[in-house]
C-alpha cells in the first residue's frame, strides 16, 4: 500500500518515493540475476494473475507488476555510490541497498560508510557468504546504528523478501515522521517571525505605566574573580554607569548567572575551582544565560588562552595586568552591539528568529517561549508566572531574558500572540467578534477592542471589512 501524504507533508509528499527504490550492489552478476528472481516471484504469480484476470477483467492482470520494488543493479562499490549521489541529487532516494562485502576496489564496508556520507538514511543489508568481519569490527568502522543488517549467503528468498518488505516500510515511517518535524518546526518559525513583526509596532511593546514596565537601569555586569586586587580594580572602572555584582568562583558564579541574568559577564581564567573558560562554556550552554556576552581576562604570557577563551564562546578577551581604558571600552562596545540588534528589530530590519541570538540555545529558547504562549492562547489565566513556569524560569529571569532577546516584556509578548492570533481569525474565519475575544484570552470585549484597535489602527469589525474577499463583480 502507497503510504498516504498528509497535509503536513504535501511539500513533499511520501508518493514520490513509491515504489521502494532498492540498489543491489555486488561484483558478481549470478547475485544480481538471483535478486531479480526472488523480486520477481514477489509480484509475479501466474495462478493469481488469472484468478484475478476472471474477476476483473484483462485491464487488472498486470496492473501491480513492476509496482512492488523498483530494482537498479551496480557491479562495484564505485557504481554503487555514484547511484546513490545521482538519485540524491535528482531529488529521489534508495529506500534500501544490498551491499556484497567482498568485492574489488570498494569493499562492502568502505562503501556503506561513503554511502551514508552522502544518504545517512538509506537501509543497508550486508550480504556475506564469510566471516570478513565480526560484529565490533562493523561497529568500529560503521559506529552503532539501527540501519545495518547481515545477511548470510546463500540467502533465503523469504528471508529477502522480508527485509525488503520491513525495511523498506521502516524508511518511510521515517521519512515520514521527518517531514512532520520539519513541517512543525516551520509553523514555529513562521509564528515566531509574525510576532516578532507585531514586537516592532509600537503598541505591541511594553508602555510606562503598565505593570511589566521597569524604569531605566544601569547595565548589570557580574564579575567572577578570586583576586581583591583585580575585582577592585575592575570595580573602580565600572562604578561610574554599570551595577557591578561579584561571585569569588565559578560555581557561585554560574548560579548568580542564572540568578540575575546580567547584561554582560568578566571572568577570569582562575585555575581554582571552575575556571572562566569553563564558566564560559556553561553559561553559553545554558538556555537561559546563553545570549549574554562574556568577556575573559587571561594572562599575557598563556599563549593558548585566547584560543581556548573563543572556542568557549567567550565574546571577547582581555590580557592582564589589566588596562582600565581598554576593559571600559570592550565593555561599551559589547553592550552597544546588543543594542543595535535590538534597534534592528524596533526599526523594522527583516529579522529571523536565529538572528535575534548570538548562539543556537537563545533561538530554541525564544521558539520554546512562543510555542507555550501559542498552545495557551485561549486560556483566560494564562499570564506572566504561568508562562515563567512553564519555560522553567522564575518571572524575572524570564524579562530579563526576553529584554535582551527581543527588548520585550513577557506581558507585551503574550499580548501581542493574541492580537495576532485574532487578527487571523477575524480575516480567515466565520466567528463573531464576540466569540473570537474568548477564543483568544480576553474576558472583556471592550478592552479586546481597544487593544486592536492600538495595534492596527482600526476596530475587530472594520478589520473584517478590511480582509473581507471582493465581491463578484466588483
Amino acid at each position: 500500500m502507497v503510504p498516504q501524504a498528509s497535509p503536513a507533508t504535501a511539500v513533499d509528499p511520501l508518493e514520490n518515493y513509491w515504489p521502494p527504490r532498492i540498489l543491489i550492489i555486488d561484483d558478481n552478476p549470478s547475485i544480481h540475476r538471483d535478486f531479480e528472481l526472488v523480486f520477481k516471484d514477489e509480484w509475479e504469480n501466474p495462478e493469481l494473475d488469472a484468478d484475478e484476470q476472471r474477476l476483473y477483467g484483462a485491464a487488472a492482470t498486470g496492473a501491480a507488476k513492476n509496482n512492488t520494488y523498483t530494482l537498479e543493479h551496480a557491479q562495484s562499490g564505485q557504481e554503487g555510490l555514484e547511484k546513490v549521489t545521482q538519485q540524491k541529487a535528482a531529488g529521489r532516494f534508495f529506500q534500501l541497498a544490498f551491499v556484497d562485502i567482498r568485492m574489488p576496489g570498494m569493499d562492502g564496508v568502505e562503501t556503506i560508510a561513503r554511502i551514508w556520507r552522502v544518504d545517512p538514511k538509506i537501509q543497508v543489508v550486508i550480504c556475506t557468504a564469510y566471516a570478513d568481519y565480526s560484529q565490533e569490527d562493523l561497529i568500529r568502522k560503521l559506529g552503532t546504528t539501527d540501519k545495518l543488517l547481515l545477511l548470510k549467503k546463500p540467502f533465503d528468498t523469504i528471508e529477502v523478501t522480508q527485509l525488503a518488505r520491513t525495511l523498506s516500510e521502516k524508511w518511510y515511517l521515517g521519512r515520514q515522521a521527518a517531514l512532520k518535524l520539519e513541517h512543525m518546526e516551520l509553523l514555529v518559525a513562521r509564528r515566531t517571525q509574525q510576532l516578532l513583526e507585531m514586537l516592532r509596532t509600537p503598541a505591541a511593546r511594553s508602555r510606562p505605566g503598565t505593570p511589566d514596565h521597569l524604569p531605566q537601569r544601569p547595565p548589570v555586569v557580574l564579575l567572577v574573580e578570586n583576586s581583591p586586587e583585580l575585582s577592585l580594580q575592575i570595580f573602580q572602572t565600572l562604578k561610574d554607569g554599570y551595577h557591578v555584582v561579584a561571585a569569588q568562583s565559578g560555581p557561585a558564579g554560574f548560579e548568580k548567572a542564572r540568578e540575575l541574568v546580567p547584561d554582560l559577564v568578566i571572568a577570569d581564567t582562575f585555575p581554582s575551582q571552575l575556571d572562566g573558560i569553563d564558566l564560559c562554556r556553561r553559561i553559553k550552554a545554558d538556555l537561559l544565560t546563553s545570549h549574554i556576552p562574556v568577556i575573559l581576562l587571561s594572562r599575557r604570557d598563556a599563549a593558548d588562552e585566547p584560543s581556548r577563551a573563543l572556542d568557549a564562546g567567550a565574546d571577547d578577551f582581555i590580557d592582564t595586568p589589566l588596562d582600565g581604558l581598554v576593559l571600559k571600552s570592550r565593555v561599551a562596545s559589547l553592550l552597544e552591539s546588543r543594542r543595535q540588534l535590538r534597534a534592528r528589530l524596533q526599526g523594522g530590519a527583516p529579522l529571523h528568529p536565529r538572528d535575534l541570538a548570538v548562539n543556537q540555545p537563545d533561538a530554541r529558547f525564544l521558539q520554546r517561549t512562543i510555542a507555550v504562549i501559542e498552545q495557551n492562547l485561549s486560556d483566560f489565566e494564562f499570564d506572566v508566572e504561568a508562562l515563567a513556569r512553564s519555560v522553567a524560569v522564575s518571572r524575572r529571569q524570564l524579562f530579563r531574558k526576553l529584554k535582551a532577546l527581543i527588548d520585550t516584556t513577557p506581558k507585551a509578548l503574550i499580548r501581542s500572540a493574541r492580537l495576532q492570533r485574532a487578527a487571523q481569525l477575524l480575516a480567515d474565519s466565520q466567528m463573531t467578534v464576540t466569540e473570537i475575544t474568548f477564543a483568544v484570552g480576553f474576558e472583556d470585549l471592550k478592552h479586546f477592542r481597544a487593544l486592536f484597535k492600538e495595534e492596527f489602527g482600526i476596530l475587530p469589525s472594520e478589520y473584517i471589512k478590511k480582509e473581507a474577499p471582493p465581491q463578484e463583480g466588483q
